[in-house]
């Protein structure tokens, strides 16, 4: 189930189609994956909201290298388009 809509639509369809939705869970995916016995009707089970959380990070070079602040009466011209 990748984003959050999919999510809640997997759920959904789940809940609505009890009898023929099954979950295949697989563990220790990085290692030696094992795939599970299949699950009828996961819908069964307690499900618990995840949020998705954004993240951002602001580069180290960014905040180090000095900004360049040109003079505003000098007309602006593109390097081999205007002259």
């Amino acid at each position: 189930m990748g984003s959050e809509n999919s999510s809640a639509n997997e759920r959904r369809v789940a809940e609505n189609q009890r009898d023929c939705y099954w979950l295949c869970v697989v563990t220790s995916y990085k290692s030696q994956p094992n795939l599970q016995e299949p699950f009828k009707n996961p819908a069964r089970f307690p499900w618990h909201e995840v949020k998705k959380v954004d993240h951002y990070y602001l580069s180290v070079d960014a905040l180090t290298q000095p900004m360049q602040v040109r003079d505003p009466t000098e007309p602006y011209k593109r390097t081999g388009i205007d002259g």
